[in-house]
């Protein structure tokens, strides 16, 4: 044989060796028992889901253009006497005067009409141990004239004492009376020795202050431009109108947003291009007006539902600089909830709760494992929770599970 027919026939046997180990390995790898077939379709072995824990501020907040305005004159309703019926009997401001809160405006039945001022009128009579926003506002403007009262929002008996006060720099008698009995109605005058007593028998609350001698408003002191005249009727109609030169913040907003909006709702107001901000409050939301034109009742609450409400604020201290006045770029931050400061952060799918109510996260250890802490849980916003644990027990270094 020739070595050239030798090589040939070498170089043969090789190849298809090569093709026979190629093609048997080819076979192997697509041709399967069904035992691999199953354990080639199972998924893989599901690892948890953890979250790092965070620290910071869980807000909920929303944000509006606003338009600062100086508000020439506001007008106020007079309230209406508890008995239903009213006539202006003495006249105790002129259009023309400055009005400071606390001052008389007029008589009406006899009894005096007080300028405090506040964000929205008195809609109950305050008796000894109401509580409240109104009774808060009361406080407020009591503390604001100088006397020793907390704004804590219950009428105890140093807020009826200051009230008792009041009067009797207003020339007056402050009201007693229990409830269900005219609003209208005072004590006896007492002897100069004597002195009102806020303590009434047993069932029978002792009215402090009633909503019909009381007017409320925004801003104070304020010229009195026009007034109810001695003798006109009080039947919710009179009114009296006041000067303030107020700078104002107005803004349109969604219904949505509109129903989570109160009256002294929190927030901050700042110029767009300068660096100052300030605090403000809402002091109104008026409801957008529901189109009476429409022919369809379907068609009138598709226009309340995509009509805009309109808010006004003011400045929770001090004035709004004249500088913002015409500027419709003020940007507005609302607090639509109180904010939870300084607080660990953990998605809400982290937290649970058990038929107890008691809340828990389970934290990661360094080993892998999983340990259940019972947390305090602070508020919810958008899926985060703020939460707290005693003792140590979760801190910002850890992860927590959210797929268990």
């Amino acid at each position: 044989m020739s070595r050239l027919r030798r090589f040939l026939l070498v170089s043969a046997l090789v190849a298809g060796a090569v093709l026979l180990v190629v093609g048997t390995w080819l076979v192997a790898a697509r041709v399967q028992s069904p035992a691999q077939r199953e354990a080639a379709a199972a998924p893989p072995s599901a690892e948890p889901v953890t979250v790092a824990v965070t620290r910071g501020d869980l807000t909920e907040q929303t944000t509006v253009l606003a338009t600062a305005v100086r508000s020439e004159s506001v007008t106020v309703a007079v309230p209406t006497p508890i008995e239903g019926q009213g006539v202006v009997t003495r006249s105790a401001a002129a259009a023309g005067d400055s009005v400071s809160s606390g001052g008389v405006i007029v008589w009406v039945n006899s009894r005096p009409v007080i300028a405090l001022r506040g964000e929205f009128a008195l809609y109950r009579d305050l008796y000894l141990g109401a509580r409240g926003d109104d009774v808060r506002m009361i406080q407020q403007a009591l503390a604001d004239l100088g006397y020793a009262v907390g704004a804590d929002g219950e009428l105890g008996r140093a807020t009826a004492a200051a009230i008792r006060e009041l009067y009797r720099s207003a020339g007056a008698q402050a009201p007693q009376g229990s409830e269900g009995s005219s609003a209208g109605a005072v004590a006896a005058e007492p002897t100069p020795s004597a002195e009102p007593t806020a303590v009434a028998s047993q069932g029978q609350p002792v009215l402090v202050l009633p909503a019909s001698e009381v007017i409320i408003v925004p801003t104070l002191p304020a010229v009195l431009t026009s007034v109810p005249a001695t003798g006109t009727a009080v039947d919710g109609e009179a009114t009296a109108t006041f000067s303030t030169q107020e700078i104002t913040l107005t803004a349109t907003v969604p219904p949505a947003i509109q129903a989570r909006l109160t009256s002294g709702l929190a927030g901050t107001a700042t110029l767009q291009g300068q660096d100052m901000s300030m605090d403000v409050a809402v002091a109104q939301v008026n409801s957008p007006q529901q189109d009476a034109l429409s022919p369809t009742q379907q068609e009138q609450e598709d226009a309340a539902d995509s009509a805009e409400a309109s808010v006004i604020l003011r400045a929770s201290s001090g004035q709004i600089p004249d500088e913002w006045v015409g500027h419709s770029d003020v940007l507005v931050t609302l607090n639509l909830s109180e904010p939870v400061l300084d607080a660990l952060l953990v998605p809400q799918r982290a937290v649970s709760a058990d038929v107890n109510g008691v809340t828990t996260v389970l934290v990661e250890q360094k080993d892998g494992s999983f340990t259940q802490v019972v947390v305090t849980e602070l508020g919810c916003v958008a899926g985060t929770c703020a939460v707290d644990a005693e003792d140590g027990t979760l801190t910002e270094d850890m992860s927590v599970r959210v797929d268990g």
